[in-house]
């Protein structure tokens, strides 16, 4: 059984301060769980409420969690709702290693088609745009330092594995992120509402798309870049970041394979 002590540790893992100085986050729930494992993410111990641990639809989890030698315990049901508050939760929690991500760097990207995401504020947007980036086989994410933090439980729910399938999760000043899309020759373009139609976007080489929030859109910053737009058909103001993401990246996928 899970001790008050760790109870206490994983729950410092709840605020983004103790996750940057302990390097570890919360995963929950069976699929989440079950993608970490596939990932090869270093899961430090896993723990099922003892509902869970007898249900017959997670043995096979549990059956790849003894095959993988990873640790796992047992807590309870008022101890997991301390950690997660998740209504209809499936008694599955995890802790792991996040070091691999928060270590990475603007120089570890190699000459590859990027996402940058400026000041995206809400997790459950952010984790569902990291799970379109995933599905398009995008590796390297940018986000600028005002963003949502990526290994909030939310961001994680709302990705549903995807975090754990990228080469680089990068958090980075917009300086610093214009100076790196510079200095390595990137075709840039900025998702704006009056932008030109994306799909006369024209590059040669590698581009790096860049998405704002719902709230404020793009910074000041980003103005000095291309603009292209989604073709609006109907009388719905605006869409939300995460689906003009999918529309986006399957435009400029498909408009590069020609």
């Amino acid at each position: 059984m899970i001790s008050k002590n760790k109870i206490k540790l994983l729950k410092c893992l709840n605020k983004k301060k103790y996750r940057l100085k302990q390097k570890k986050a919360i995963i929950e729930g069976r699929r989440l769980i079950d993608e970490a494992i596939n990932s090869k993410v270093d899961i430090e111990t896993i723990w099922f409420t003892n509902d869970a641990l007898s249900l017959d639809l997670n043995q096979p989890l549990i059956n790849k969690i003894k095959d993988s030698k990873i640790l796992f315990d047992e807590l309870s049901y008022d101890d997991l709702d301390s950690l997660t508050n998740t209504e209809n939760s499936q008694g599955i929690i995890a802790e792991i290693n996040i070091s691999c991500f928060l270590n990475a760097e603007l120089k570890n990207i190699n000459q590859e088609n990027i996402l940058v995401l400026d000041g995206i504020s809400d997790p459950g947007n952010l984790g569902t745009i990291l799970r379109t980036c995933a599905w398009y086989n995008i590796k390297s994410i940018i986000l600028t330092s005002d963003c949502v933090d990526s290994f909030n439980l939310k961001c994680l729910r709302s990705g549903m594995g995807a975090h754990f399938y990228f080469d680089n999760i990068i958090n980075a000043e917009r300086t610093e992120v214009i100076e790196f899309l510079n200095s390595n020759n990137y075709n840039v373009f900025c998702a704006d509402l009056k932008g030109t139609d994306i799909r006369n976007a024209k590059f040669d080489g590698n581009w790096a798309v860049v998405l704002g929030s719902e709230a404020h859109g793009l910074s000041e910053d980003f103005n000095i870049y291309k603009k292209i737009t989604i073709e609006k058909l109907g009388e719905i103001e605006s869409l939300n970041a995460s689906v003009a993401c999918g529309i986006i990246l399957d435009n400029f996928i498909h408009h590069q394979n020609q």
